[in-house]
């Protein structure tokens, strides 16, 4: 869970480079390092423990660089040390690495390494003195790397500085690595939190590529020829703290969700070669059997979600709990497995509790957060971070979606893990911030909905399968910041009481997209019809079809697949209860009674 940030710059950036393994602590660490190159001649600074640590003594040192890597390590190879932390620095080259390197005593071996070469016990110094004696070979930092990766099994990405070069030399393989472009500055990242705030535009590597970068430019090389790959605009996190042309900051969070599902999904997904990647752990989840997953509200919705998929898509036994009921239950965990918490802020009380049960029970603890040095990210063995950015409105709306693609990508990574990857649903996850844009543009659709819906007493959402978890989370949304009387069903439980509440003009909105469960809501829909309910219908082009005479009003939007229809759907109950709590007058942003951490039981 090692994190990487290096950045070439005309000036110097060693504040830039603190900043960035700052937004990597989420990752869990034991020690941290940095290194640069003046007149020819490599300064570093190694310390054991907090960032703050290597802070002060790069202060006390007064260093400084216009080219510098850094590193935070999570021990795997040797235990946390000075002579086991990162960078490695030889006569010709500096290394930070990502990864394990599970031939590296072949490769001492087969590259003659003198023994009184290595100081420290790690993979990593390995890897550094062989990339030394290449340097000396080839004369060439990128011809060095090629004759390196060739002989390497195992997962890594690098990060070099070489004797006599102004430039950051990277390269990857199952460790994900970023590029980010300012003015004055070029950088590289694990992943892009770990960047510049004034980057403007971000590179995703691909598997096996090779970059130069430097002050001025990126030169990326793909086997022997230099290759372009696709740019993507990068968002500030200052950013997120105005609210530029919006109302709300609400408003603001649900239109950026394009963006932040597509970070997300990129920063852990490689569609040319099909791969869900990971940050780097030496559990092997396709050991266990059971996981138990455990969070509160909006983020007990997605749970509910990821139980559907993990159901339907692997081997697993999966439970599903209210963390504050969890947390008191005298149950007995079994031990052949792990658990997954889900906390926005990272510090939800009854979550962390739910947390720390776990880690009584000694069972491996991942955690989805989106706060990155906050107390659940830090005591988790694992961490999987949503990439939404700060959010502001009290109502998740951007830190939902970004939990439920993590969750999706989680669940494709474990199918990877058996070898059996459901391939139209990896293609389909990379076209859904597209889908999200045109759902985005039917804003005048749900404004309609929302204005119908201001004189109600009571809203009803009703849905099956994955829309059950959405339907709770529609009703939680419009409860949140419109203060309506506002419930979620299954369907299917309509005729088991809710259908009392149902008579004349009571609004019930509908997600049904068109697969399996659809008929069968059918049925749903025209209970409520002949009780006089007033049916508003989501849902796509072939759902449409089949349902004109019994809804009072459709909208239509994109087809969807098992795995992508939660997220998609999430978008239309996001702008219904935004758009009513605007007609209604109240505090969007703030409503009554709520807080955006909630760190009291």
């Amino acid at each position: 869970m090692c994190g990487i940030v290096g950045i070439a710059s005309k000036n110097n950036c060693i504040d830039n480079i603190l900043s960035g393994l700052y937004s990597l602590e989420y990752r869990g660490y034991d020690s941290s390092g940095l290194a640069t190159i003046k007149n020819n001649h490599f300064e570093y600074s190694k310390n054991i423990g907090k960032i703050s640590n290597l802070q002060k003594s790069v202060k006390n040192n007064k260093l400084t660089g216009n080219v510098v890597i850094a590193h935070t390590r999570w021990a795997t190879h040797g235990k946390p040390s000075i002579k086991n932390c990162h960078p490695f620095i030889k006569d010709n080259c500096v290394l930070v690495h990502n990864g394990i390197i599970e031939n590296y005593t072949d490769l001492i071996n087969y590259y003659s390494i003198k023994q009184k070469n290595i100081k420290s016990d790690t993979d990593t110094e390995i890897i550094a003195e062989i990339y030394n004696k290449l340097l000396n070979e080839f004369n060439n930092p990128i011809e060095a790397i090629k004759n390196l990766n060739k002989k390497i099994v195992g997962s890594f990405s690098f990060a070099f500085l070489v004797h006599g070069s102004k430039s950051i030399y990277v390269t990857r393989r199952g460790s994900p690595l970023v590029l980010g472009s300012g003015e004055g500055f070029n950088a590289v990242s694990s992943d892009v939190l770990g960047l510049p705030d004034n980057t403007k535009e971000i590179i995703f590597l691909e598997e096996n590529d090779i970059a130069e970068v430097n002050d001025s430019s990126i030169l990326i090389y793909d086997k022997n020829q230099i290759i372009k790959r696709e740019k993507h605009k990068f968002i500030p996190k200052k950013e997120f703290k105005v609210k530029g042309n919006y109302k709300h900051f609400m408003e603001k969070e649900i239109f950026h969700q394009p963006i932040s599902i597509e970070d997300t999904i990129l920063n852990f997904a490689d569609k040319k070669r099909k791969v869900v990647y990971l940050p780097k752990t030496n559990i092997k989840f396709n050991e266990f059997s059971n996981i138990i997953i455990v969070a509160c509200g909006t983020a007990y919705h997605s749970c509910m979600v990821a139980k559907y998929w993990i159901e339907e898509m692997t081997d697993f036994n999966v439970s599903i709990d209210i963390a504050s009921e969890y947390r008191y239950r005298k149950n007995k965990v079994n031990k052949n497995s792990f658990g997954i918490v889900v906390s926005q802020s990272g510090e939800t009380m009854d979550t962390l509790k739910c947390l720390n049960k776990f880690k009584k029970n000694n069972i491996f603890t991942i955690s989805i957060v989106n706060v990155l040095n906050s107390s659940i990210a830090r005591l988790s063995d694992f961490i999987l971070p949503t990439l939404a950015g700060p959010e502001i409105g009290v109502a998740s709306t951007k830190a939902f979606t970004s939990q439920l693609s993590v969750l999706a990508l989680f669940v494709l990574n474990l199918q990877q893990g058996s070898k059996n990857i459901n391939k139209i649903f990896f293609n389909s996850i990379f076209s859904i911030h597209k889908s999200v844009k045109e759902i985005l543009k039917k804003e005048n659709e749900f404004k309609k909905i929302a204005k119908k819906l201001v004189d109600t007493k009571s809203i009803f959402y009703i849905g099956r399968g994955a829309m059950y978890p959405i339907a709770l989370e529609g009703a939680l949304k419009l409860k949140e910041i419109t203060y309506k009387h506002c419930e979620g069903y299954a369907a299917g439980e309509l005729k088991h009481g809710p259908l009392a509440l149902i008579e004349n003009n009571i609004p019930v909105i509908v997600l049904a997209p068109f697969d399996e469960n659809y008929s069968k809501l059918l049925s749903n829909i025209q209970e409520v019809k002949a009780r006089g309910g007033r049916i508003i219908m989501i849902t796509d082009r072939d759902g449409a079809k089949k349902v004109k005479k019994y809804c009072d009003q459709i909208v239509i939007i994109p087809k969807t697949n098992f795995l992508t229809s939660p997220i998609l759907y999430s978008i239309p109950v996001q702008l219904i209860a935004y758009y009513l709590a605007v007609f209604l007058g109240t505090d969007v942003d703030q409503p009554r009674n709520l807080a955006k951490s909630v760190t009291v039981e």
